[in-house]
């Protein structure tokens, strides 16, 4: 079988694997309690936008609404304020939806019931951490909600966001060089926090919101990254540190800071072997890739190591025993952007960047024909 039509053949299954993920979805994302963003609603109806705006298909388009509906109506004083599970998640997906024009909407008016949550929340609580893993959901949703208004300091909604920053920040140097997590039974913080915390002080230094203070922070990074580098049950959080640890030696301005972190990177260079991992470990991975691909934007790069993976995460998923039995132990904890939709959603930005791709390609033959003729 030549290449062109081993694409075509491959092009055809992923396409059909996807509409079975999307009526799986369809059957069983209604009944899941859980609103948030990478655990629940919020994160299936990222994938049904998503999905309807690749097939041109309206259907996929209004059941991603009905569902944004079903987390408005659902909302209640219960419900928790995490990046995963809760209201920045949540928020954070709102935002993410508008400014990707599958919503119209005016956030500061549709958001304005979670801002106020999140507010109180971040004022009772003295450590703006639930635990080990949790990500800097408050930085997330934050920032989320003043991109594209960062510089109408003449507004006071502006104002108000970035001295919202400006507090997560001054968090930032209490639970990094404070190390203020260990009074409240959190002995280390995970890769994926690490992550977090990074991307968010990334972010503050690339609007120069708080510069004195995102420096000082950063600073303390280097003890965080080598940790996280370490942990060789997180290869997709390791991929992801990687990246923010070179773009973290692009920005600062610190010598010593640069200098320290560039031992780091090449004291890990080829250490992390995705190609040896069992087939469930290379699809946890593809779908951890997937999500934190959506969310650190602009800062996420799609590894060669994880792209050319796709063949085999393919061909594991393609398998009709082992789809059986993911649809076997299909439960309201694992159909998220974190497991089950999060396959799909991989599968879907495969599809799209290869069309992206096959389309520049298209351009540049035509192009080149117009030069020779």
């Amino acid at each position: 079988m030549n290449e062109s039509k081993e694409i075509s053949v491959l092009k055809s299954k992923v396409e059909n694997r996807l509409q079975r993920i999307a009526n799986v979805l369809l059957l069983n994302a209604s009944f899941i309690d859980n609103l948030g963003l990478l655990n629940g609603k919020m994160g299936i109806a990222i994938f049904f936008y998503q999905y309807s705006r690749y097939t041109g298909s309206k259907i996929f388009g209004d059941y991603a609404g009905e569902l944004i509906d079903e987390i408005y109506e659902e909302i209640n004083i219960n419900t928790p304020v995490d990046f995963a599970n809760g209201l920045t998640g949540i928020g954070w997906g709102i935002e993410y939806l508008v400014k990707s024009k599958f919503l119209e909407a005016d956030t500061d008016e549709a958001l304005s019931e979670i801002d106020n949550t999140v507010y109180r929340h971040r004022l009772q609580n003295p450590i703006l951490l639930g635990n080990s893993n949790d990500m800097f959901g408050y930085g997330f949703y934050y920032l989320a909600r003043i991109m594209g208004h960062e510089k109408g300091d003449d507004n006071l909604n502006t104002l108000i966001k970035k001295y919202h920053l400006i507090f997560l920040t001054d968090e930032c140097e209490r639970i990094l060089l404070q190390k203020l997590y260990t009074r409240y039974n959190i002995e280390s913080l995970s890769t994926g926090t690490i992550n977090s915390f990074i991307w968010f002080l990334l972010e503050m230094h690339r609007l120069k919101i708080f510069p004195v203070k995102v420096e000082k922070v950063l600073k303390c990074v280097p003890e965080f990254i080598e940790k996280g580098l370490q942990d060789f049950d997180d290869i997709a959080g390791q991929l992801l540190l990687l990246n923010l640890t070179e773009k973290t030696v692009q920005v600062v301005t610190d010598k010593s800071l640069r200098n320290l972190l560039r031992d780091l990177l090449k004291k890990k260079n080829g250490e992390i072997l995705v190609g040896d991992s069992s087939d469930e470990t290379a699809v946890d991975n593809f779908i951890k890739n997937t999500w934190q691909q959506l969310v650190y934007q602009p800062y996420f790069t799609y590894g060669k190591e994880v792209f050319l993976q796709i063949g085999k995460i393919f061909s594991i998923v393609d398998d009709e025993k082992n789809w059986n039995n993911r649809l076997d132990n299909l439960t309201r904890d694992n159909i998220g952007l974190t497991g089950f939709t999060g396959l799909g959603l991989g599968l879907l930005f495969y599809r799209m960047n290869e069309e992206l791709r096959t389309t520049k390609s298209e351009i540049r033959t035509e192009n080149i024909k117009e030069h020779i003729g």
